[in-house]
């Protein structure tokens, strides 16, 4: 995987191999606490037609023909956040800091009209970002998130002292009980639950307390009406980390917000529903493209 370096250490990142237009919004992934830039569904990090013919992408026929509608038109980066997947540096405890390392990034890419999306921590990262009123951000995507997010104190506590079991519960959490949409067997959704698990325990207690720590002091209540650019909002109705109800506070207070509301889903929108999230992600992106007349 390709790096580059910003305040003296390297992150590691993907990239989709489309070029596109100078106009066209380049897509920044950010994943969410004790992820990795892996946790996005393969097919939207690699524009390659036999990825998601071999079935690599969890979705069925129909959510591939979704997929297809556009989104590989455009220039996509995942990003491993630092002390995370194959990133040099510490992991953060505050999502400013964050929000700096993803600037930062995207000043050493030199990247222009980044439409920043982000899941859950992910989420609060490009939210935050925005608020800095970058020239390169143009949009943002805030999957499962919200401008306050709500950490149990047990959480924090179990992430320290019963990390295991802790990471079992989040994860067993985060997920919708039949979560159908994942793929064409419950064989199949288990490998995705469990891999996911398996991502937040090779992180590794310091990195996963940090990023959950990070998360419960975030709270842009106060200031998301100062996000003037457009924002998708991208919310399920079984999200039991981020509930649907407060996502849609934010999306109402936000000045330019498109809200979508996913049935029968869980926390891992992108995953248990990719087609119907990349569809909304490249209509979303398409719209603003109208608007702004480009």
């Amino acid at each position: 995987m390709p790096k580059v370096t910003i305040q003296n250490h390297e992150i590691s990142f993907s990239f989709n191999g489309v070029i596109g237009d100078i106009s066209s919004p380049k897509i920044v992934l950010i994943h969410g606490a004790g992820g990795q830039e892996i946790d996005w569904p393969l097919a939207w990090r690699r524009a390659n037609h036999l990825v998601r013919s071999i079935g690599l992408t969890p979705s069925n026929q129909g959510a591939i023909r979704l997929f297809n509608a556009g989104l590989d038109d455009y220039s996509i980066y995942a990003v491993d956040l630092p002390g995370h997947g194959k990133s040099e540096g510490k992991n953060k405890t505050s999502i400013d800091e964050y929000s700096s390392d993803i600037i930062d990034f995207l000043d050493a890419m030199d990247l222009k009209n980044a439409c920043l999306v982000g899941h859950s921590m992910g989420a609060a990262i490009a939210l935050n970002a925005s608020l800095s009123h970058h020239w390169r951000i143009c949009s943002v995507v805030a999957i499962g998130g919200a401008s306050k997010m709500i950490v149990n104190d047990a959480i924090l506590d179990g992430l320290q002292n019963t990390f295991e079991s802790t990471v079992d519960s989040i994860v067993k959490y985060s997920w919708h009980k039949k979560t159908g949409a994942v793929a064409d067997s419950p064989q199949m959704a288990a490998f995705f639950r469990e891999k996911a698990k398996q991502r937040m325990l090779d992180a590794g207690s310091k990195t996963v307390f940090g990023d959950f720590l990070a998360c419960s002091k975030f709270d842009l209540s106060n200031r998301v009406a100062e996000i003037v650019i457009p924002v998708l909002v991208i919310a399920s109705d079984c999200d039991r980390m981020v509930p649907l109800n407060v996502s849609w506070e934010m999306s109402e207070v936000l000045k330019n917000s498109y809200f979508v509301s996913l049935e029968n889903c869980g926390h891992f929108q992108h995953i248990e529903q990719t087609g119907r999230v990349a569809a909304e992600l490249v209509n979303f992106l398409s719209r603003i493209r109208r608007v702004s007349g480009q």
